[in-house]
C-alpha cells in the first residue's frame, strides 16, 4: 500500500472515530454548499448513530426502560467517552455497563440512579452467554439410552460436576424478575436478586436463584477437568435434575 494512502485512511479512521475535522481541509474538498468539516462530519456522524443503534439493539430492556432522550444521552455519553478500536460491534457494548455505573450520580446500591448499570448487566451477559461455549454438543453419558432414564441413571451413579460457561452468575441489588419474565419494561423491585443466566439447548434463559443455589453454582468449577462431587445437601441433590436440564450444572 503506498504510504500516502495508508496516511490517508489513518487520518479518515480517526476523523470518523474520535469525531475530530482537524485537518479536513487538506484532504477533503469543500464547496459553497458544505466546507471540508461538515462533509467530515457527516460520516462521523452516521458513524455514531450506528453505534448508538448497536448498543438499543444489545441493550433493548434499558432502552425501553429509559426511553428514548434518556438512553440517547447514555449511549452519546459512552460513544465519546469510549469509541470503538475492535473490528467486531460485539466487543463495543462491552463497557457499557461498567461506564453506566462509574457515571451515575453518587448514591447508595439501590439508588434508582444504578438500575440502568444492574439492568445492563443483565442484558450484557446474556450477550455474552449467547456466544459462551455451552454443552448442547456434548456426547451423552449413555448413547442410544431413553435420556430420562440416563438422566436418572447419571445421577445415581458417583459424579462429578462443573458449571458450563454458557452459565454466569449475577448478584444483583434490584429483582428484576417481572420485567425479565414479561420482557416488559417494568421497573424493579428494591430488593437484591440472585440470577443465572444460562442457555440450554440453544436458548438463553434467566432464572432466579435461592441464596443456596447460588452459593453451590458459584463453587463449582468452569473446567469440566476440575469437576468436583457433589455435596451431602438433600437440597441439592433433589434439586440437580432441573440444574442438570437446564445447562446451570454438567458432569465432568
Amino acid at each position: 500500500m503506498p504510504p500516502e494512502l495508508a496516511a490517508l485512511q489513518d487520518w479518515m479512521q480517526e476523523a470518523i472515530l474520535a469525531a475530530s475535522d482537524r485537518g479536513a481541509r487538506a484532504h477533503v474538498h469543500g464547496d459553497n454548499r458544505l466546507t471540508a468539516e461538515e462533509r467530515v462530519q457527516i460520516y462521523a456522524r452516521g458513524y455514531r448513530q450506528r453505534l448508538i443503534e448497536c448498543l438499543e439493539r444489545e441493550y433493548p430492556l434499558l432502552a425501553a426502560l429509559a426511553g428514548p432522550t434518556v438512553f440517547g444521552l447514555f449511549a452519546q455519553g459512552y460513544v465519546a467517552a469510549r469509541p470503538s478500536r475492535s473490528y467486531t460491534l460485539y466487543d463495543f457494548g462491552a463497557g457499557f455497563p461498567a461506564w453506566l455505573e462509574a457515571s451515575r450520580p453518587a448514591g447508595g446500591a439501590q439508588d434508582v440512579g444504578a438500575i440502568p448499570a444492574a439492568l445492563a448487566r443483565i442484558e450484557r451477559t446474556k450477550a455474552e452467554v449467547h456466544r459462551a461455549r455451552g454443552i448442547e454438543r456434548d456426547a451423552p453419558a449413555w448413547p442410544g439410552m431413553d435420556p430420562v432414564l440416563a438422566e436418572l441413571l447419571a445421577l445415581a451413579a458417583t459424579r462429578r460436576w462443573y458449571r458450563p460457561d454458557s452459565a454466569r452468575l449475577l448478584a444483583l441489588p434490584f429483582d428484576f424478575g417481572e420485567m425479565l419474565a414479561t420482557g416488559e419494561p417494568i421497573p424493579p423491585r428494591p430488593e437484591p436478586m440472585l440470577l443465572a443466566v444460562v442457555r440450554a439447548q440453544y436458548r438463553i434463559a434467566c432464572l432466579p436463584l435461592e441464596p443456596w443455589q447460588y452459593d453451590w453454582l458459584a463453587v463449582l468449577p468452569d473446567d469440566p477437568a476440575r469437576a468436583v462431587p457433589l455435596p451431602d445437601d438433600a437440597r441439592i441433590s433433589l434439586w440437580l435434575p432441573f440444574a442438570t436440564a437446564h445447562g446451570l450444572a454438567a458432569p465432568g
